[in-house]
């Protein structure tokens, strides 16, 4: 096949197929003598991460490892397995290549720097497009693009649910602007034009396997491309289909190396057998127990739990004595520990005044994040790591690489508690609980609901732990520490109880969850 001159992939994050629902009339005009399909396929989990460095790497996310907190801080170089960007340049010098992301971590952990891509971000999808299209004018070889508002509604309002339709027909205005864009640079002709989602979503989060979640539009057209339905197509696809445009080799397809292959039937000189992987083994997740359900946590503890915020697509309180405040926005994700997981940083926490955190108190909760932390993460607390750190009074607990720090502050000084992971850190999801026992300053750290660590703090802190009543999670007290370094992490079932736990209740919690 002769090489196309110009290759376009937008990509429209968190849309799944659900476009098949609301009125597109733009996509469906862009497509209408394209290959499609609605039933190609996200990779497991259906994270964001996980799928754009598929797509431009063409691996699976086992084999890339690249996660959402990972890519907003990490630059990607890595020669094995280099970014489609990166072959491209390899093979032609003088090309102009370009990645504009409304998801701005693709920028920094997906597409290597140092090789000539013009990288360009945006607060939202209508500003992008406009510097979209004023790239296009420049008639870019290659160009990526990500949306990021469909996923934000699927967020907000729910998948499949009105809003989340309503933005995806905004967004289909938006891709028809991007294609016009090509025919009035009169390179429409000679562009492959790609557009797919990265996953689907369930209610109002995603990273599961729930048919919604994993089903994908994915289409393509431009010449010799066929009108037919694509069998099967998964979303690290794109690289293969990126470089057979470029008229690149593709590297040879090798489980546990390079993946991605060119879909049947997409182009009409193109016959190489597609290579169909077996299908994802389907993973039964725990269910969340209400809390005043029979063996639920209500009645597990009774009054002594002050705060249980299950993250099951809200931030309610379910113990009912606390009103839990959103601040920025918080995102769900559907494999928690129980039921869906919350994530937090860089785009939201939750503020709770007059926090119950009189007298001695525990907290209890699951983190899941990255093994490798660059930072610090302000987890909770009741002041800031750093604000003012000497003359605040309060707490942070704040994660660290290979540890769980808890920061003290008297009003005049401070000092901490450090609680070490092992030699490895960690990986998956830890339990963490922190029990305070104000009468003593004795504190207890337990992982995985065995005691890891004691300590005694002064009496000056232990009287300081409250800080001004106000308690945040996800962030600092300010929404600042994590927000301002785009930090990102997850945590399930915050439980704040009235009283140090014993041994024997932190046992009992892990018989809970062992249920």
């Amino acid at each position: 096949m002769k090489r196309f001159s110009h290759t376009a992939v937008i990509g429209i994050d968190g849309m799944g197929n659900f476009n098949k629902e609301a009125n597109t009339p733009c996509m469906d005009r862009i497509f209408a003598n394209g290959a499609v399909t609605y039933e190609a396929y996200s990779m497991d989990p259906t994270i964001s991460a996980e799928n754009w460095g598929g797509m431009l790497i063409g691996v699976d996310p086992a084999v890339h490892n690249l996660t959402n907190g990972y890519i907003c801080v990490h630059p990607y170089n890595n020669d094995r397995f280099p970014s489609v960007f990166r072959r491209i340049r390899d093979a032609y010098p003088e090309a102009l290549l370009a990645s504009i992301v409304n998801w701005n971590p693709i920028n920094i952990g997906i597409v290597e720097d140092g090789i000539g891509v013009i990288k360009e971000t945006a607060d939202d999808d209508t500003a992008l497009t406009e510097k979209i299209t004023r790239c296009v004018a420049k008639k870019p070889d290659f160009l990526f693009v990500q949306l990021d508002d469909v996923d934000g509604a699927g967020h907000s309002c729910g998948y499949g649910e009105q809003g989340h339709l309503d933005c995806i027909e905004k967004i289909d205005s938006l891709v028809g602007k991007i294609y016009d864009a090509y025919v009035s640079a009169g390179i429409a002709d000679d562009t492959l034009f790609i557009c797919l989602a990265d996953h689907g979503g369930y209610i109002r989060g995603h990273g599961g396997w729930h048919d919604t979640e994993k089903k994908i539009f994915f289409g393509i057209s431009g010449r010799g491309v066929t009108g037919e339905t694509i069998p099967y197509a998964v979303t690290k696809d794109i690289s293969a289909l990126v470089l057979y445009a470029f008229g690149l080799d593709i590297p040879r397809y090798t489980p546990g190396g390079y993946t991605s292959q060119v879909p049947a039937g997409v182009f009409e000189d193109y016959k190489k057998e597609y290579i169909t992987p077996p299908p994802a083994p389907v993973i039964e997740q725990v269910p969340h127990i209400p809390f005043d359900a029979p063996g639920g946590l209500g009645e597990l503890f009774g009054s002594s739990i002050k705060l249980r915020m299950g993250f099951e697509n809200s931030l309610t309180d379910e113990s009912g004595n606390c009103s839990p405040a959103e601040n920025g926005h918080v995102k769900f994700y559907t494999n928690g520990v129980e039921g869906s997981i919350a994530e937090f940083g860089a785009t939201g926490g939750i503020i709770i005044e007059n926090a119950p955190l009189g007298g001695s108190f525990s907290l209890a909760f699951w983190l899941l994040v990255d093994k490798d932390i660059c930072d610090d993460i302000c987890v909770m607390g009741t002041k800031s790591p750093e604000h003012g750190r000497h003359q605040e009074k309060g707490f942070s607990v704040i994660l660290r690489n290979h540890s769980v720090k808890v920061q003290y502050g008297s009003g005049s000084d401070d000092t901490d508690t450090v609680t070490a992971f092992g030699a490895d850190g960690f990986s998956g999801p830890v339990h963490i609980t922190l029990t305070f026992d104000t009468d003593t300053g004795e504190t207890k750290c337990y992982l995985n609901f065995a005691l890891a660590h004691t300590d005694i703090i002064g009496r000056e802190y232990a009287d300081s732990l409250a800080g001004g009543g106000i308690f945040a999670a996800g962030d600092d007290i300010y929404m600042n520490f994590n927000r301002s370094r785009g930090l990102t992490f997850r945590m399930d079932d915050l439980i704040i109880a009235g009283k140090a736990l014993t041994a024997q209740e932190v046992e009992k919690l892990k018989r809970y969850y062992s249920n």
